[in-house]
């Protein structure tokens, strides 16, 4: 559901500003870890304002690999300033990819029922489905505030 507006509210600049951010990160980090957290180099996150529709879209992407033949799983966490944890990682909206070669690999979810006008934060996690290391070489966040 887009924004609402009742018949006669005033419209102003703040109920109608979407924001959005991206970040990258290009330097190769790794986990050992068979249960979500950071790769090494500590949290990877990027804040967006949510918008009067408290909607927005989360977008992950991440070129990894693993030193074996298991799983490097990328997930990810959503906090808001005023709603607490609103998704944690789990492995059902997860960039899962298996062996050696780098692969690119994307998701997208949208949020929704955000609290008007507080910060969220996403922040990636890691981990590795057996004894090996998972490898990132790549990790983008996309936050878009929908209308």
């Amino acid at each position: 559901m887009g924004t609402q507006f009742r018949a006669g509210q005033r419209l102003t600049a703040a109920l109608l500003t979407i924001d959005n951010t991206q970040v990258e990160d290009t330097t190769s980090r790794t986990t050992t870890a068979t249960t979500y957290g950071n790769a090494s180099g500590g949290a990877f996150s990027a804040s967006v304002t949510v918008p009067a529709s408290g909607q927005v879209l989360v977008e992950i992407r991440s070129t990894q690999r693993n030193s074996t033949t298991n799983n490097s799983i990328t997930s990810w966490t959503a906090t808001g300033s005023v709603s607490g944890t609103v998704y944690t990682a789990n492995d059902t909206a997860a960039l899962i990819v298996n062996g050696v070669q780098n692969n690119s690999v994307d998701l997208s979810y949208r949020l929704t029922g955000l609290s008007v006008g507080e910060t969220l934060t996403v922040t990636t996690q890691h981990k590795v489905n057996a004894a090996s290391t998972g490898t990132f070489d790549y990790r983008l966040i996309l936050l878009t505030g929908m209308p």
